[in-house]
């Protein structure tokens, strides 16, 4: 009897010794994170501060430091710590004002100042309370959350290729970018479209960058995809004793949402706080996917629900909104399930989403077919009002004219075809 007590006691020690090495091992794990900012000077001429730059040797930046891109077809790139990148075209100069980072990726700030010259920045990261990416120009702050754009002050321009910018000037005036629109800096107002594709947006720029961002966010995608294969096998223990590690675990393999609710749902208020900067540093990993990657997309769709569950109302705004914009993508792809799947998401955030501008949905929803638009408008009977969209009023696009068109001709030759062929015998 005693050799068996004995035998539950270091059996106990050593399991209290198992969980505090593995606490040990992942918060040294986190210790570790490189979490610097780089530069590269990947073709031409360029320097950092007085040094002259190599071209693809990698630089690490602080705050205060100078940039500048030297020469015709020279290009530099900067590689921020949370994984968003921004690009500097020849004869480009800017200035780094932050780059502060917390280690789980839950604080982010990032500032710098575009001088002369162009960028293109593709932010990865959500940016919610606390948190930051701001470039300046021209005495004009833009503030990003989860944004493609690019400004050319050359040019005069800033245009949003993915999601809105904000800007605010020095007269305390503030106007939002919308995706796939474009603004005058000078002049503080909007440029009209047709004007700016065809005669300012460069397309050598434009198709550079894409092409870039592109292998980019393939190499993101296999480094997620690597990372849930290869899971710490330190984190198998913490899950069966922490709840926090539970839930990460549920979100990365759960192929039903409700496993991760009913874990969700026992976390104690004073426990939300912690559980949910531990779900959003990993959310940081997949907030770049979009809805082209179905299976992981869903997968994200499970980390937002998380943290919208678990965050403040300034976050969960933050989060909405970014759902909205997901929705457009998403609109556009043409994926039905998809479609519904995201709009019962939204449906189940109406209160918050009712607080948001979703007027850029407008022209996407007119991109679905007659019988689709018919469908949702059955199945979600508030959709309309929820959205500002009378799906009536929705204009038809040029080529569902023709389709019609063209149906109706058919429908008309099958109902008549018969008497025309008596008529034309006679």
């Amino acid at each position: 009897m005693k050799k068996l007590k004995n035998k539950f006691i270091l059996g106990v020690i050593f399991l209290i010794a198992l969980i505090l090495f593995s606490q040990i091992y992942i918060a040294f794990s986190h210790a570790n994170i490189d979490t610097n900012s780089y530069l590269t000077l990947l073709k031409g001429n360029g320097t950092l501060n007085e040094w002259t730059l190599d071209t693809e040797k990698k630089y690490l930046l602080s705050s205060g430091d100078k940039i500048r891109i030297i020469g015709d077809s020279s290009l530099g790139l900067i590689e921020w710590w949370d994984g968003s990148l921004t690009r500097l075209w020849w004869n480009t100069k800017i200035s780094i004002e932050q780059n502060q980072i917390s280690r789980d990726y839950t604080n982010i700030n990032i500032s710098f100042e575009l001088i002369a010259g162009k960028t293109w920045s593709n932010v990865v990261s959500f940016i919610g309370e606390g948190s930051s990416f701001t470039q300046k120009f021209d005495g004009i702050e833009a503030g990003v959350r989860g944004t493609i754009f690019d400004v050319d002050l050359t040019q005069d321009f800033i245009h949003v290729t993915d999601h809105q910018v904000t800007l605010s000037n020095e007269q305390g005036e503030t106007i939002t970018i919308t995706e796939g629109n474009a603004l005058q800096i000078s002049s503080f107002s909007f440029i009209e479209l047709l004007d700016f594709l065809q005669s300012i947006q460069d397309s050598t720029w434009k198709k550079l960058n894409e092409d870039f961002d592109a292998e980019y966010f393939k190499e993101l995608k296999k480094e997620l995809s690597k990372s849930i294969e290869e899971r710490n096998p330190f984190l198998f223990i913490l899950e069966w004793f922490s709840p926090k590690y539970r839930i990460l675990y549920e979100l990365d393999t759960a192929d039903q949402y409700v496993k991760v609710e009913k874990l969700l749902i026992k976390v104690s208020d004073s426990k939300k706080e912690s559980v949910y900067k531990a779900v959003l540093s990993r959310y940081q990993d997949v907030n770049f996917i979009t809805s082209r990657d179905y299976e992981m997309y869903k997968r994200k769709v499970f980390y937002k629900k998380a943290l919208i569950y678990l965050a403040d109302d300034y976050d969960k705004e933050a989060l909405v909104r970014s759902s909205a914009y997901d929705l457009q993508d998403i609109l556009q792809s043409g994926n039905n399930d998809l479609i519904s799947e995201t709009l019962w998401f939204l449906l189940e955030q109406k209160e918050t989403l009712s607080r948001i501008d979703t007027s850029f949905l407008q022209e996407d929803f007119s991109l679905l077919p007659e019988w689709l638009k018919a469908q949702f408008q059955n199945d979600f009977s508030d959709i309309g009002d929820m959205f500002d969209i009378d799906f009536q009023s929705i204009p038809v696009k040029p080529q569902e004219i023709l389709d019609n068109i063209d149906k109706g001709i058919q429908n008309f030759l099958d109902e008549n075809a018969g008497a025309l062929i008596e008529k034309f015998a006679q």
